[in-house]
């Protein structure tokens, strides 16, 4: 009842944010004149590009697998990968991509930690990437926002990192996360300690994979900037040019992203057309205002279209799957369909062996 209350929060949240948007801040008619522009040449470049760039995202993740012993082939790597875009879009806040990637992964190793420890490994070098990115073009451009005597963008990020940094440490240090360990003892959490404990039993299996960090941190970065490409070529399909050029796409879409994390919406629907309005028409030349921020909205629709177009393989992986996932109780299901949490603890028969804490 509570997360059935909270997600209603969510839609009616995301839900008044689009209305404002398309009944007071933008016109449907100039919209639709926008998209009646596009270039349909740049568009495909646009998605085959960000398929490009989910690949390259699947192949970090397959090479976080390799340290846990997890050898799984890349093409299949892949198409989990794929599930996972599709279902994390189509089911934003009932279960999420990252669930079922996890329920696949465990589906074919057995290995419910070391899956959960490698999806949550995978999302946080990408993370790590987009902050690095964000703070260094932001700190080279001197963004700021609004752009003349606003707010510099790159303390803020650098702030977001020390925090992103300070909670890895919680996972990654002991000393601290025995810390965390006695606060969540105190506070009686224990499903909560059960389930970091186990994570931290995985995570710490790649203390000294330096090499690692540092390929999947390059490719996190290349993430970064295949993410910027696509939109620059989405821009340039309606003709949308913008003050600093490249810099402005390093910088602002990074922060959409992490605008779009907050927990109030859906799959941060509402909070992303306005950040793309709010950012882009700032930076917007060659225009006035009104036409700015008819072009930043179009631009928005035309990012979200590429993220449909290329979540949809997903949605034929799956069919061609047979829908496995409804034969054998889904996500969230034991292997013999009982319901359970992804995260908590099995029963000693159907878990792996614990993972040595280095």
């Amino acid at each position: 009842m509570k997360k059935s209350g909270l997600l209603l929060l969510k839609v009616v949240f995301s839900v008044g944010i689009l209305v404002y948007i398309f009944t007071r801040v933008v016109h449907i008619s100039d919209l639709w004149a926008n998209l009646r522009e596009v270039s349909v040449s740049y568009l495909v470049a646009a998605v085959a590009v960000y398929l490009l760039v989910q690949t390259l995202s699947a192949y970090r993740w397959y090479l976080i697998l390799k340290p846990l012993g997890i050898e799984t082939g890349f093409p299949k790597i892949l198409a989990l990968y794929y599930l996972g875009m599709y279902f994390n879009f189509f089911l934003p806040s009932a279960i999420g991509g990252d669930v079922f990637k996890v329920y696949y992964l465990h589906k074919e190793t057995g290995r419910l930690s070391a899956s959960t420890a490698t999806v949550f490994l995978d999302r946080d070098v990408g993370m790590g990437g987009l902050l690095v990115a964000a703070t260094l073009v932001a700190a080279y451009g001197g963004t700021r926002i609004p752009p003349d005597n606003g707010v510099l963008l790159a303390p803020l990020f650098a702030l977001i990192g020390v925090a992103f940094i300070a909670a890895n440490l919680a996972l990654f240090y002991r000393p601290s996360y025995n810390l965390l360990h006695r606060l969540l003892r105190v506070f009686r959490m224990k499903r909560a300690d059960e389930r970091v404990e186990r994570l931290f039993e995985s995570v710490n299996s790649y203390r000294g994979e330096w090499s690692l960090a540092a390929v999947t941190l390059v490719i996190s970065l290349g993430v970064q900037f295949g993410c910027a490409f696509v939109n620059i070529l989405a821009a340039s399909a309606i003709g949308f040019h913008t003050q600093h050029g490249w810099i402005d796409y390093m910088v602002f879409i990074p922060a959409i992203g992490l605008i779009g994390m907050i927990p109030l919406s859906v799959n941060g629907a509402g909070w992303r057309e306005a950040s793309y309005i709010l950012l882009f028409q700032s930076v917007a030349v060659g225009v006035d205002a009104n036409q700015a921020k008819h072009q930043a909205a179009t631009l928005s629709l035309l990012w979200l279209g590429i993220v449909i177009i290329t979540s949809l393989p997903g949605g034929i992986i799956y069919l061609l799957r047979g829908g496995r996932a409804r034969e054998s109780g889904g996500p969230g299901s034991g292997a013999d369909g009982e319901t359970r949490i992804i995260g908590a603890p099995l029963e000693p028969s159907r878990e792996e062996e614990p993972i040595s804490t280095i």
